[in-house]
């Protein structure tokens, strides 16, 4: 494939993610600012936080759910029909939860139930398209999310404040819908003749020791960070409470900006996995040290938010950098993580609202949070440390070993035989002059090109499937494809898998004979 191509090819799916993900942001946002739009005489914090922790608890459950049965959730729960329905189902929910003042207890209940588990889908289409393009174009995607999607937020809030309470309301319930909308035109990430089938990465067995310590890691993260979410807003007026959102969103607005500049500076290779580690364990930190230090509820409130918002941005950038650099599926590794993380943060912010019902004095309150800074910090150093991230992200030692590894020896010789020739008569590449060798590769990429393209016509190849098989035959491994395509690593191996059973072949051997033995055309 032409470089501008895949240029483009990964320019639309990080855009898709990007809408997508930024429609989801802004519904998460709005939603849990409800309280704008009850009526007076309802305790609009309450309520907002009764809708807050049924959602994201159910929100939690349904990605770990779906994250223990990843290839039953790719094939069946995340195409466009069962994401449309989703969306629609939750649109439907939203309305429930804006009107909880005219609900039954256990219908207000069910609606937010219903909005955990209908986002739960989208939260892992987004996922496993954010997973399918490199590192950096994913994080500008995600940069560019969190400022759509607060932008869409503002413009929604400025609808209620100019007392057009319906129109916010009706912009509010087509989120989902449009969201799951973005994300499905991306629908052959993994180039199946199936519109909705996507690659889904390796997920045979239990999931790898490491996996389940950076879950724990993030749990105990995210309830640590939670609970001054759960214990401060209830320090503020209601006044301050709403007034404050305006500050929040300006704060996650240059947040975004930053994780976007920050990402098209950078070099391909950039540490990412590291930084978002590094901001991750930083932001926790920050959150429990100002806690300690007894700042303003107001102050705290806000600065809570902002790195909240940072906090969940940074898990799902290391997330979905774990699946693209390991090969292990996006569905199990976000869904995992990220669900773990929703069940931590209504944990955190339940044991916090315990905290503040039950009246306890500033300086218990201090030793929790000294507590908590101290545990933060012990588990950054021995549950899951940076080297620990590093070795997440690279491929198992068995999928790097299985049968589409490199064959060196196969690889030297060569398909078209040029390599061969001259291995034969006793000469080595130094020996060749430099124009004789550009114009021998040259003439072999093309020839090796017109084969691909038969091959492509006779046995049903996408274009994907023509590109990895043109690296293949030249002995690269899944590993050096994913970096030259600039595909995640799960894409390469399911982009072969289909390879070897359209050609029928079993191995990498096989496959170089039939290349070697296919008409030029």
């Amino acid at each position: 494939m032409p470089e501008s191509l895949r240029a483009r090819s990964a320019l639309g799916l990080s855009m898709a993610a990007a809408v997508g993900s930024g429609c989801w942001i802004a519904w998460i946002t709005i939603i849990y600012s409800a309280d704008v739009t009850l009526p007076a005489g309802v305790n609009a914090l309450q309520t907002t936080a009764d809708a807050f922790i049924l959602s994201t608890f159910s929100l939690g459950i349904a990605l770990i759910a779906l994250g223990c049965i990843p290839r039953w959730a790719t094939r069946y729960g995340l195409g466009g029909r069962s994401l449309a329905v989703a969306s629609l189902i939750g649109a439907g929910a939203t309305l429930g939860v804006l009107n909880s003042p005219l609900l039954a207890p256990a219908l207000f209940v069910l609606c937010a139930v219903a909005t955990g588990l209908a986002t739960s889908l989208i939260a892992l289409r987004a996922a496993l398209v954010l997973s399918e393009v490199e590192t950096k174009a994913m994080i500008v995607a995600m940069g560019s999310a969190l400022m759509l999607g607060v932008l869409i937020y503002a413009f929604d809030m400025m609808l209620v404040l100019c007392g057009l309470p319906v129109l916010a309301a009706a912009m509010l319930v087509l989120l989902l819908p449009l969201a799951a909308a973005a994300l499905s035109m991306p629908a052959d990430l993994g180039g199946s003749e199936n519109p909705d089938a996507f690659t889904g990465g390796t997920s045979r067995g239990r999931m790898p020791a490491e996996v389940v310590r950076l879950t724990v890691f993030i749990v105990m993260l995210l309830f640590l960070l939670s609970l001054t979410r759960g214990y401060y807003p209830n320090l503020m007026e209601s006044g301050q409470f709403a007034a404050s959102r305006s500050l929040v969103g300006l704060g996650l607005l240059a947040a975004g900006a930053a994780m976007a500049a920050l990402a098209a500076v950078s070099p391909r290779n950039a540490a990412f996995g590291t930084l978002f580690y590094g901001l991750l364990v930083g932001s926790v930190l920050v959150v429990l040290v100002l806690a300690l230090l007894n700042v303003n509820a107001t102050v705290m409130g806000d600065v809570s938010s902002v790195l909240y918002g940072m906090t969940m941005l940074c898990l799902w950038a290391l997330l979905c950098r774990v699946s693209f650099r390991s090969g292990r599926s996006a569905v199990q590794v976000v869904g995992v993580g990220f669900g773990a993380a929703c069940l931590g943060t209504t944990a955190g912010v339940g044991a916090g609202s315990a905290l503040y019902t039950a009246g306890v004095s500033t300086a218990v309150l201090a030793f929790v949070m000294a507590a908590a800074v101290i545990l933060c910090v012990a588990s950054s150093l021995f549950l899951l440390r940076i080297d620990d991230v590093k070795a997440l992200m690279q491929p198992s030692e068995e999928e790097l070993e299985e049968e589409w590894a490199p064959l060196a020896a196969t690889a030297s010789s060569g398909p078209i035989g040029v390599s061969a020739r001259s291995a034969q008569e006793g000469e080595t590449a130094s020996d060749r002059a430099p124009a004789e060798t550009v114009a021998a590769l040259d003439g072999y990429q093309a020839s090796l090109r017109r084969l691909c393209a038969v091959m492509a016509v006779d046995y049903g190849l996408s274009t994907r499937e023509v590109d990895v098989l043109e690296l293949l035959v030249v002995g690269k491994d899944a590993k050096a494809i994913a970096d030259e395509l600039f595909i995640s690593f799960n894409t390469v191996r399911s982009h072969i898998r289909r390879i070897y059973v359209k050609l029928d072949v079993h191995s990498r051997q096989e496959l170089l004979d039939l290349v070697k033995e296919a008409p030029q055309g």
